[in-house]
């Protein structure tokens, strides 16, 4: 019988492409990990990792376990989901990853009622950049992830896993509470071309957005700060140095010595989604979350006008 702790270590290789980040999402060494994968190998008599650069790739041996993993891991889902619904209770432990701006107003509030409401349900959160917690649910480390992606984009597409979409994040200009234009509803970008702007210094998209719109009317936008951290940005923007552009959720309250201001025209933004896999979709605590999540973020959304 194959052991289930080597088919892991393995899955997680295939979706990460490497040990070492594979070892990382599992918590263990990289050498933990290749040991794991050798005895693995003795096990079944067969090569299962090639070099590939400074990754590995699966043989064909390797993804035959793979899709056998995966196997396993739908039917014990399916098999915790019926015993749950045979409970008719919120109980066993629901995993959870999401990116840092969305835990503070969403994801805390969700899970502190869902164990209010269902004490005999253990509840984990892991913070993680959407790539990585997208990775973890393939990888069975987490039961959902909260993430986003840039406008239209949708999740990857796996067989076994769905996504949900939950709503949209609009990109909005902080100017400095002093600046001529923060009285103002809205804000065109063309009116903004001499003003000094932060960003951060990762090229994400704000940063390449703003780029792309300013080129496109032939002039260069003044990023004179880089700043990766959000809460440095506002400081910069407060302080009456430069304006930003951020996503609505990641800013948060505002100080009185700072305004948001939507832009007019096509609008930036990126979408909230939750990914789970199918398997686990009946499993009450992971439909009661998704259940909560977007009655937050609904409620939030409309009291805000957003």
């Amino acid at each position: 019988m194959l052991d289930m702790r080597r088919l892991q270590c393995l899955q997680a290789v295939h979706v990460h492409g490497s040990v070492l980040d594979a070892a990382l999402e599992l918590g263990l060494t990289s050498s933990a990990v290749s040991q794991q994968i050798s005895k693995l190998e003795r096990e079944v008599d067969a090569r299962l990792l090639e070099r590939a650069g400074r990754g590995v790739v699966l043989t064909d041996a390797a993804r035959i376990l793979v899709e056998a993993a995966d196997e396993i891991s739908a039917v014990n889902d399916r098999a915790v989901a019926r015993l749950e619904d045979l409970r008719h209770d919120l109980s066993g432990t629901l995993r959870v990853a999401s990116f840092p701006s969305v835990i503070g107003p969403f994801v805390a509030p969700a899970l502190a009622e869902l164990r209010d409401e269902a004490p005999g349900l253990e509840v984990r959160l892991h913070e993680m950049f959407p790539d990585r917690a997208h990775d973890a649910v393939l990888g069975g480390h987490v039961d959902v992830a909260v993430i986003h992606l840039w406008g239209d984009a949708m999740p990857t597409a796996t067989r076994g896993f769905t996504s949900t979409a939950v709503g949209d994040d609009p990109i909005e200009v902080l100017v400095p509470a002093a600046h001529p234009l923060a009285g103002r509803p809205e804000v065109s970008l063309d009116e903004l071309v001499d003003d000094v702007w932060v960003t951060d210094d990762l090229e994400g998209f704000c940063r390449n957005w703003l780029i792309r719109r300013m080129s496109a009317a032939g002039r260069r936008p003044r990023i004179h700060h880089l700043v990766d951290e959000i809460a440095g940005q506002l400081a910069l923007v407060s302080a009456g140095l430069c304006n930003a552009l951020l996503p609505r959720i990641a800013y948060g309250e505002l100080p009185p010595t700072i305004r948001a201001l939507p832009l007019t025209g096509v609008t930036p933004f990126r979408r909230l989604h939750l990914v789970y896999r199918e398997s686990s979709a009946a499993r009450p605590g992971v439909r009661r979350f998704i259940e909560q999540l977007h009655s937050r973020v609904s409620t939030s959304w409309t009291q805000t006008g957003r």
